[in-house]
């Protein structure tokens, strides 16, 4: 019997990304119950920033692992979060997700005052364990450069209604893809799941 995978996570892009890896009929997708998440507010440095990561990763993954903890099958579970993070002024700014009101507002800033013509970066903390184990964990770490000379193209990029709900702003899978100059380090890590990372993980775990 194929080995189950259990996804704590609603994104369509990460469990299209870990059916890729795993196989889609192995897949399940159990949502955290808990939405809230703490924020980024105040946090400027990669170490304070990257533990808010893992701390909003593992509490997504107690959450799943309590809800599945009486199956038998003792699946394995997944749960990740990913956010976008600029530099300025020798400061990173952590970009999440734009707000639900005037989003188109805060996304067109983000681009002119953080995104285009620089180096930005995705980073994913992914927690990867079954039901009383150890957890494994990895933080993953991708830089972005935009390209110049496109800011004629932000308006018609918001127009096509892609940034909402997206970290940072954009998505590089789709549209958002016309922005980028280089990509440095893994692809499936900006998209919301580091795939290279992740089979690691599992690897260690059942064997």
């Amino acid at each position: 019997m194929p080995r189950r995978y259990v996804l704590g996570s609603q994104s369509p892009r990460r469990h299209e990304l870990l059916c890729a890896l795993v196989g889609e009929d192995c897949v399940d997708v159990v949502p955290p119950l808990d939405s809230d998440e703490p924020g980024f507010e105040g946090l400027h440095e990669w170490s304070t920033i990257t533990r808010r990561l893992q701390e909003i990763a593992q509490t997504k993954f107690t959450d799943v692992n309590q809800q599945v903890a009486d199956r038998s099958d003792r699946p394995v579970i997944i749960t990740a979060d990913t956010i976008i993070v600029a530099n300025v002024d020798d400061q990173c700014v952590v970009l999440g997700k734009p707000p639900t009101n005037d989003w188109q507002q805060e996304v067109r800033r983000w681009f002119h005052e953080y995104l285009i013509g620089g180096t930005h970066y995705a980073a994913t903390a992914v927690c990867v364990g079954r039901f009383h184990e150890p957890i494994l964990e990895a933080v993953v770490k991708t830089d972005i450069t935009f390209r110049t000379g496109v800011e004629s193209l932000v308006d018609w990029y918001i127009d096509t209604k892609e940034p909402c709900g997206k970290a940072g702003g954009y998505a590089i899978q789709g549209a958002g893809s016309i922005f980028v100059a280089r990509i440095g380090g893994s692809l499936s890590n900006v998209v919301g799941l580091p795939l290279e990372a992740t089979r690691e993980l599992i690897q260690q775990l059942v064997t």
